[in-house]
């Protein structure tokens, strides 16, 4: 760039190539987020990590037990709001992530509450994919 001196003032002659290089510049220095490290992760999003990192784990566990993508989905509101009903035993999801947990799961559920002498075995199942 070379200066262009007219009268008093000093005109500055920049290609198009060049301007669009200094706007596209200043533009990347300006857009970034409130909270957002050098790095470019935002930061305070630890308890949404942990919740979806919780899904992830809930999830392989509902397709490891051999539920289907509609018996996921069905059960996601039973896992969200933790309000356990009776219809919940009398399904195909419960008898399959019973026998998971029973018998095949990497965190089996204890014999008394298999048995339901302890603990209800559909609020144990609840509780681990909720957990």
């Amino acid at each position: 760039m070379r200066p262009a001196v007219h009268g008093s003032t000093i005109k500055m002659r920049i290609t198009r190539r060049k301007l669009r290089r200094i706007i596209r510049e200043s533009i990347l220095r300006e857009a970034e987020f409130y909270g957002e490290t050098p790095a470019g992760q935002l930061t305070g999003t630890e308890a949404e990590d942990a919740r979806f990192s919780q899904q992830l784990d809930a999830e392989k566990q509902m397709k490891a037990a051999g539920l289907t993508r509609d018996e996921i989905a069905q059960m996601w509101p039973l896992i969200k709001s933790g309000d356990m009903e009776d219809i919940f035993m009398d399904t195909p999801m419960y008898e399959k992530l019973f026998n998971w947990f029973a018998f095949d799961g990497p965190e089996l559920m204890p014999y008394g509450t298999a048995k339901a002498r302890d603990e209800m075995p559909d609020e144990w199942i609840i509780d681990r994919l909720a957990a």
